[in-house]
C-alpha cells in the first residue's frame, strides 16, 4: 500500500474525533437521534477545519448498516466504502471542476433514482461557491424538494460568494478556527504515536503556524518528521525543539518578538537595530517577523486591558483573548503591566501602519528598522483630563473632580515637566470677592487697583465661559458710573454683546457692586489699545502675566512656538 500522509492517516472517522467543533457534532449527533436530519446542509470556515470530514462522517451516520446511528461503526460494507471514497451512493464533487450548469443538469437526473446499495444518495459539494449563478439557478428546485432518499452537503470557504436563495434552503454550520491547545494536544498524540521526539514549545511553535487549521498543523508536522528521521532507519530520531523547527520553517524566534517589544517599551532603540540584524543574519523573513510583532503589541494591549481576565489562573479568559500558553500570557501580562494603555494604542498604530509599509517596500529591513527607532524612541502619552487638570491648577480654578468625566485622548508628555509655582487659591476662610468691600475708583483710574480682576474672578466662579471672555477685555469705567467694558477681538466683542450674555454679565454686576450698575460694551479703539497695551503698570498686568503663564504652560505640553500676536478691531 502506497504511503498515506498525517493529515490523511490521522483523519477523524467519528464525530468524536473531531477537534475544535463540538457545537456543530452535538447538534448534528442530535439531529439523527431524533430523526431530524435536513436534505441540505452547508458547512462554512477557514480551511482544514474539518468540513469535509464532517461531511463523510454524517454520510456514513446515515448509511451506516446498524444505523442511522451517531455513532458509526466503521467496519461494515458501507462505513468502510465510503472512508475509502467509492462508496457509488456517496459522491464528492469539486465545485471548482464542476460548475457549469451541464455538471449540474446532470445531478438533477440523477437524484431521480433510487440509492444502489445504501440508504441514503448524498452528494458531498465541495467548494460549491466556485459554482456559476447558472448552475445554482437550476440547482434550486432540486436542493428545496429533493427526494426523500437524496441528501446534500455543501461545503465552501466563502459563504458570502453564495447566493441568498442558496442559504435559505440549507441549514448553515459555521466551522471555527481550532484552538492552539486543541491543535497542540492533537499534534502530541500523532507525534507520539509515529515515534516523534518533540518538544512541548515546538508543538506550540507548529500549532501557531497553522493559524487554527488542524490540516496545516499536520502538514507542517509531516515535514517535520521527514527531517527528523534518520536516513539509514535504525538509529534514533533527531529530537526536535524549537531552534530545530525554526531552522526547518526559516521562522523567527519567539524570544526575538519578546526582546523587540521589551526594547522598544523601554526606549532602547540601538537594542532593536541589534535584534534586526540577527534576524536578518539568519536569513528570517521580515514580513513575518512584521507581522508577529503586530500581533505581540495587540497581546500586550490586551494584557494590560484584561490582565485580571487572561491571567493564567483565570481559566477560560485566556483561550478567547489570547490563545497562547500559559507562560507566554504570563509574560505578557508582567510586560504590560508598567505601561499605559494610550501608549500601548499608540505603538500598535505605529505597528500596525509600519507593517503595510514593510510589505510594500523593496528593503523590509529598512523600513523595519525605521518604524522599530520611530517606536522606541515615541514619547510616553498622557489622558487629555490629566492636561485640564494641570491648566486649572494654573488658573488657580476648582479641581477636577468637581467637572465631568473627559474622554481620553493622546497627547505627548515631556519627559520632565518643569516646576512652576502653583497659582494662589482663594482659601474657605479667607472672605469672598463679593463680599470685599467696594470704593468707587476716580474716573481716570479705573483699573489701578484689583477691582475689575476681582470682578473677573467673581464672573469666573459663576459663569467660567463668559469670565474667560472677560479675560481679553479692559475696564473702561466703574461704578458709580457706568461699567463701560472695551474689547479689542472680535469674537469676545460678539460674545459680550450677544443680548443674554449681556443680561448675565449685568445680573453679575448688580450683585458684585451691590447696586444696579448700567453695563456697555464696546469696540477699543486702536490707540486705546496701543496705550494699554504700553501701560505695564496697569491693574491687568496680574492678568495678563496669568495668561502668559498659560500660554507657556500650554506650549510645554502641546509643542510649538508663537510667531506673532496679532489683534484684530471692527
Amino acid at each position: 500500500m502506497s504511503y498515506l500522509v498525517v493529515a490523511r492517516k490521522w483523519r477523524p472517522q467519528s464525530f468524536e474525533d473531531i477537534a475544535g467543533q463540538e457545537h456543530i457534532t452535538r447538534t448534528l449527533q442530535n439531529a439523527i437521534r431524533s430523526e431530524r436530519v435536513a436534505h441540505a446542509y452547508l458547512f462554512t470556515g477557514v480551511r482544514g477545519v474539518g468540513k469535509t470530514t464532517a461531511a463523510r462522517i454524517l454520510a456514513k451516520a446515515l448509511n451506516c448498516e446498524q444505523g442511522p446511528t451517531a455513532t458509526p461503526c466503521n467496519h461494515c460494507s458501507h462505513c468502510s466504502e465510503i472512508t475509502q471514497g467509492n462508496c457509488i451512493d456517496v459522491l464528492e464533487i469539486d465545485g471548482a471542476s464542476n460548475r457549469g450548469i451541464d455538471e449540474i443538469r446532470q445531478i438533477i437526473e440523477n437524484v431521480r433514482y433510487q440509492p444502489a446499495k445504501c440508504r441514503y444518495k448524498i452528494y458531498i459539494i465541495d467548494e460549491v461557491h466556485q459554482v456559476t449563478k447558472d448552475a445554482f439557478n437550476a440547482l434550486l428546485k432540486t436542493l428545496e424538494e429533493p427526494p426523500p432518499s437524496v441528501k446534500f452537503i455543501l461545503a465552501t470557504t466563502e459563504p458570502h460568494r453564495l447566493p441568498e436563495t442558496i442559504l435559505s434552503r440549507c441549514q448553515r454550520y459555521d466551522f471555527r478556527r481550532i484552538s492552539l491547545r486543541e491543535i497542540v494536544q492533537r499534534l502530541g498524540a500523532i507525534g507520539k504515536s509515529e515515534g516523534l521526539n518533540i518538544t512541548g514549545g515546538a508543538l506550540v511553535l507548529l500549532a501557531r503556524e497553522a493559524d487554527g487549521s488542524m490540516r496545516d498543523a499536520q502538514s507542517l508536522l509531516e515535514q517535520v518528521l521527514a527531517c527528523a528521521e534518520p536516513a539509514d532507519g535504525k538509529a534514533e530520531g533527531t529530537a526536535v525543539d524549537e531552534a530545530f523547527l525554526q531552522e526547518i520553517l526559516g521562522l523567527a524566534q519567539r524570544r526575538v518578538l519578546y526582546e523587540l517589544s521589551s526594547a522598544v517599551l523601554s526606549g532602547q532603540a540601538a537594542k532593536c537595530l541589534d535584534l534586526v540584524a540577527e534576524v536578518v543574519n539568519q536569513g528570517r523573513d521580515l514580513n513575518r517577523l512584521s507581522r508577529d510583532l503586530v500581533e505581540q503589541f495587540r497581546n500586550l494591549l490586551v494584557a494590560r486591558v484584561a490582565a485580571q481576565k487572561i491571567a493564567p489562573a483565570g481559566g477560560g479568559g485566556a483561550t478567547l483573548l489570547l490563545d497562547l500558553p500559559d507562560q507566554e500570557i504570563a509574560d505578557l501580562i508582567q510586560q504590560a503591566g508598567s505601561v499605559s494603555i494610550e501608549t500601548l494604542l499608540d505603538y500598535f498604530d505605529f505597528m500596525a501602519a509600519g507593517d503595510e509599509e514593510i510589505a510594500r517596500s523593496a528593503t523590509p529591513r529598512f523600513a523595519l528598522e525605521t518604524v522599530l527607532i520611530r517606536l522606541a524612541t515615541l514619547p510616553q502619552t498622557l489622558p487629555v483630563a490629566a492636561l485640564i487638570e494641570r491648566l486649572e491648577r494654573l488658573e488657580g480654578k476648582a479641581p477636577a473632580a468637581a467637572r465631568p468625566q473627559v474622554m481620553a485622548a493622546r497627547i505627548s508628555e515631556p519627559a520632565a515637566p518643569p516646576k512652576m509655582a502653583p497659582a494662589p487659591m482663594t482659601s474657605a476662610a479667607s472672605p469672598s470677592v463679593a463680599t470685599v468691600p467696594y470704593v468707587a475708583e476716580p474716573p481716570g483710574r479705573a483699573q489701578s487697583g484689583d477691582v475689575w480682576p476681582n470682578f473677573v474672578t467673581f464672573v469666573g466662579k459663576e459663569q467660567k465661559f463668559l469670565a474667560s471672555h472677560l479675560d481679553a477685555a479692559t475696564a473702561q469705567s466703574l461704578p458709580p458710573g457706568p461699567l463701560k467694558i472695551a474689547v479689542a477681538e472680535r469674537h469676545h466683542l460678539a460674545f459680550l454683546q450677544d443680548s443674554d450674555n449681556l443680561a448675565t454679565l449685568k445680573d453679575l454686576a448688580k450683585r458684585f457692586f451691590a447696586a444696579d450698575v448700567a453695563v456697555q460694551v464696546s469696540a477699543m479703539l486702536a490707540e486705546t489699545s496701543a496705550t494699554s497695551t504700553d501701560r505695564g503698570a496697569s491693574g491687568s498686568a496680574s492678568s495678563a502675566a496669568e495668561r502668559s503663564e498659560m500660554v507657556k504652560e500650554a506650549l510645554r505640553i502641546f509643542g510649538g512656538s508663537v510667531r506673532t500676536v496679532r489683534r484684530e478691531n471692527n
